[in-house]
């Protein structure tokens, strides 16, 4: 895996970069700020930006330029210290995860393959914020679950159940382009981004109606529960 560090700490850099890489995991780009000219990003191309941050709004600011910017960049930030609303205010501007300075080498490198894999890292404590502001409008969008075709449904619900790309691309024997191609225009007509958001609408949703459409039957004859991970303080989920 391809990881980038910013850090304006030169032994963090070094250290970082020597730990991930006992790990396999190739750092390609560290830097001591955020570039104001984004080629250098462009160029090293890192699957997943480590970015050492103290969760201010101009922090979350340079995570909300990055997303528009460079959208196939993951953030991942490295907090001094977490909490629930600050985690919470960066993944709405587009990170993908929130780690503590504290953290150590096992688990940061479980949240960067969890992201790596398309997975947001996610404290529980901010995954039920995300659920509890699900259930609020209960009511939901329903112009948005009755505009899914069928192959969408199909596709959502294996998500929901757990499915990779690669998965649900065998499992109803198309490309995993073709997959992908769906998900991007599924999210767009549900108003999501990625694949935790789209999880949770449709288990909310299908509770709301009371029925799961076009809800997959496992081969093994049980639904697949869905991928979640977990340590002692944070646990991601599907993305």
């Amino acid at each position: 895996m391809r990881l980038g560090v910013i850090s304006p700490y030169h032994l963090t850099r070094e250290g970082m970069r020597a730990l991930l890489t006992s790990r396999n995991h190739a750092v390609v780009v560290d830097l001591s700020n955020f570039p104001d000219d984004l080629g250098v990003l462009r160029e090293a191309q890192p699957e997943i930006l480590l970015l050492q941050a103290s969760g201010r709004a101009s922090d979350l600011e340079i995570v909300s330029r990055l997303r528009k910017l460079l959208p196939k960049i993951k953030v991942l930030l490295i907090l001094d210290k977490t909490d629930e609303e600050t985690e919470f205010q960066a993944l709405r501007a587009g990170a993908w995860g929130c780690v503590s300075r504290a953290t150590d080498l096992d688990t940061l490198v479980k949240a960067c393959d969890i992201v790596g894999q398309g997975d947001i890292w996610v404290s529980q404590r901010v995954a039920t914020r995300i659920i509890g502001k699900l259930a609020q409008s209960e009511n939901g969008d329903h112009a948005s679950w009755n505009a899914l075709t069928r192959r969408e449904w199909e596709i959502l619900a294996l998500l929901a159940n757990g499915s990779r790309n690669k998965e649900i691309a065998n499992r109803l024997t198309v490309s995993e382009n073709t997959v992908k191609t769906h998900l991007y225009t599924l999210y767009r007509k549900i108003n999501v981004d990625c694949r935790l958001a789209a999880t949770l609408y449709y288990f909310q949703h299908a509770k709301s109606n009371g029925e799961f459409p076009h809800k997959p039957a496992s081969p093994q004859g049980k639904r697949k529960k869905a991928d979640v991970r977990s340590d002692q303080d944070e646990k991601p989920m599907p993305a």
